[in-house]
């Protein structure tokens, strides 16, 4: 069981991740559109669009105008997710000694690296918890969920316990883990480190990645291709022609038997 969590997971977990993420989007693009989706005012030049597309994607700007309590939780648990996996990465990869490259101490980085993730972490923490408690307690919420819905921030919050139990309270070996995480990047991998609540975290992730193309978290990628269609740029109408010799003689039948104008 640890060799398939460990060695084989990880790569039909990534497969499927990004297979079936590109079939998604490959679907969407050839979706016909019959008529422009474009959001008036829109901006005239490329440039605009990307500025309006990434302020879209930053800032959730259309979810801050219409309900600010939903943004400001969404955007908390979107932007410390970006952080928390950042600091995953350079975490692992430097041993929590990142912050060296811009002058800090060893000793200085790790308790940065530390803070910073717990900080994160429990930001997290909150943000699903009141996204949790809004499903159930609002009546228009509770009534537009349905059993993915719940299932995915049940996965999360999963995910996020055992991680800070892992910070926090548990003695996993960093160096061990910066070595499995390098051997499944490189090609040969090596067995998992053999501590519970490791395994728990990782084996979960890896169920997140394998359900992301088919859930609703495909969103996150979505968004692009969503907001890339409503700033396109504004369709440009033909000039209407009017035949000189037509004028107020024009008449308009109303039916047989109407009167005409």
């Amino acid at each position: 069981m640890l060799f398939f969590i460990g060695q084989v997971l990880p790569y039909i977990a990534a497969a499927v991740f990004v297979i079936g993420t590109c079939l998604r989007v490959a679907v969407w693009l050839k979706a016909p559109v019959p008529f422009p989706l474009t959001l008036f005012p829109a901006a005239n030049t490329n440039t605009g669009r990307m500025l309006l597309i990434g302020r879209e994607i930053l800032f959730f700007d259309s979810l801050r105008r219409g309900d600010k309590w939903l943004w400001l939780w969404a955007w908390l648990l979107h932007i410390s997710l970006v952080f928390i996996i950042i600091g995953h990465i350079a975490g692992i990869y430097y041993l929590t000694k990142q912050f060296t490259l811009i002058g800090f101490s060893a000793e200085t980085s790790s308790v940065l690296s530390g803070w910073l993730g717990t900080i994160f972490g429990m930001v997290f923490l909150a943000a699903l918890l009141v996204l949790f408690y809004r499903r159930l307690t609002i009546p228009e919420v509770k009534r537009l969920s349905d059993p993915a819905d719940y299932f995915i921030l049940g996965l999360l919050l999963a995910i996020v316990v055992t991680g800070m139990y892992m910070r926090l309270a548990s003695d996993v070996d960093l160096p061990a883990v910066r070595a499995f995480m390098a051997g499944l990047f490189t090609l040969h991998p090596v067995p998992i480190p053999k501590h519970w609540v490791f395994i728990s975290h990782f084996a979960l992730v890896n169920i997140l990645l394998l359900y992301f193309p088919f859930s609703k978290l495909i969103h996150m990628v979505g968004i692009i291709i969503n907001r890339a269609m409503i700033t396109e740029l504004p369709p440009v109408y033909p000039p209407r022609r009017v035949n000189p010799t037509q004028g107020s003689n024009r008449s308009i039948s109303l039916g047989e038997g109407g009167c005409r104008l």
